[in-house]
């Protein structure tokens, strides 16, 4: 249960909703001229964000003059991706917790005469974010009533609003987060992850390539072999043993990318490479925008189901992302040549190494 809940409890949230008028807008009855200041609630994970990046995307060119406050948590590492640098939003607000912190966010966002909210709850209905909107005064308030059967609770604070049958259709999280603008007659600009890069972090990627993988014949190919998840980990001795294939077949150079909690699964790894004659490899634990440079020089990117993946895939690097107990169809890489490997058991233990080496093999064209 997220912060409000905690406090007030689902019954509160019943007695709030007496106090609070529904009543539903038809979309036709939207004046986008006079939408001037729009507000987004996204706080969840890092992988969550950037699948609302196109939704965020297909406001701005809706709206291209418009102001968009973004509502964030330090966890999706918005300011660290996007900076000043081809971001879709104005201005960035952190809430992480408090009722004072609240009270404080509410206020400054009532200065900002919020014309239009979007709360999209496409992983779970978070009262907080709900409340964040609602007390904003945002006369358009869009959002989710309900999702394949689950009724939101505080969808009383929306003024329009649908029922979506996400899970059954097997709906992708970036459509799940375009629906929610498919509401206000919004038709969406991209469909895929697109990030962009400092002129820093590329000048830092290239002398990073040129001191660890001088030979410019040798392709390099990148393994995140950790995740927030233990049950998103594939194990390392299975990366080692696809590198050591790989190495057989391609001999190229290997990077080996890590997050602020993955050293126990680098190391790992490491551990196992180790053992290899003749299998150089290079680690990163850096910066997120130097990271994401190397990631989009690289000729190839194998990941675990974590936020990097997300990273990634908004590249034009090819990638291959390996997914357990998450469902592929909802979380997986976006793209020509990015391919989703589910477990058939939900076990990501039990991915077969040739099946990633065989999947290598095709994105390569070798």
């Amino acid at each position: 249960m997220n912060n409000f809940e905690k406090v007030f409890g689902y019954a509160a949230l019943k007695i709030l909703k007496g106090f609070v008028l529904e009543k539903d807008i038809n979309p036709s009855e939207i004046d986008h001229s006079s939408v001037k200041n729009i507000l987004l609630v996204v706080r969840h994970q890092m992988g969550d964000m950037l699948c609302t990046l196109p939704m965020m995307r297909s406001i701005r060119n809706f709206y291209p003059d418009s102001h968009i406050i973004l509502v964030t948590k330090k966890s999706t590492s918005f300011e660290k991706i996007f900076k000043d640098n081809n971001s879709p939003v104005n201005e960035v607000k952190y809430y992480e917790n408090g009722f004072e912190n609240f009270i404080n966010l509410v206020k400054e966002l009532r200065d900002k005469r919020i014309d239009l909210s979007i709360t999209p709850s496409t992983v779970s209905f978070s009262a907080t974010n709900h409340l964040i909107a609602y007390y904003s005064k945002a006369r358009y308030r869009a959002g989710v009533r309900s999702k394949d059967y689950e009724l939101n609770r505080i969808g009383y604070t929306l003024n329009i609003k649908n029922d979506f049958l996400w899970e059954l259709n097997k709906v992708h999280q970036i459509e799940r987060n375009l629906d929610i603008i498919r509401q206000l007659s919004i038709t969406p600009f991209e469909k895929t992850i697109s990030l962009s890069l400092y002129e820093e972090n590329l000048e830092f990627a290239g002398k990073f390539f040129r001191s660890n993988f001088p030979d410019k014949n040798r392709i390099v190919i990148g393994f995140h072999p950790g995740a927030g998840k233990e049950h998103n980990i594939w194990p390392a001795e299975k990366f080692a043993e696809l590198a050591v294939m790989l190495k057989e077949r391609l001999n190229p150079y290997f990077f080996i990318s890590e997050g602020p909690s993955d050293f126990k699964y680098t190391s790992g790894l490491e551990e196992f490479l180790n053992k290899q004659n003749g299998l150089e490899y290079t680690k990163l634990r850096g910066e997120l925008a130097d990271t994401m440079a190397i990631l989009a020089r690289l000729n190839l990117f194998i990941t675990n189901d974590t936020g990097i993946m997300h990273v990634c895939s908004g590249f034009q690097t090819p990638v291959i992302a390996l997914f357990g107990p998450t469902n592929a169809s909802e979380w997986g890489v976006i793209g020509s040549n990015k391919v989703s490997i589910q477990s058939r058991d939900e076990n990501i233990k039990n991915i077969d190494t040739h099946t990633v080496f065989e999947t290598c093999l095709r994105l390569l064209s070798v």
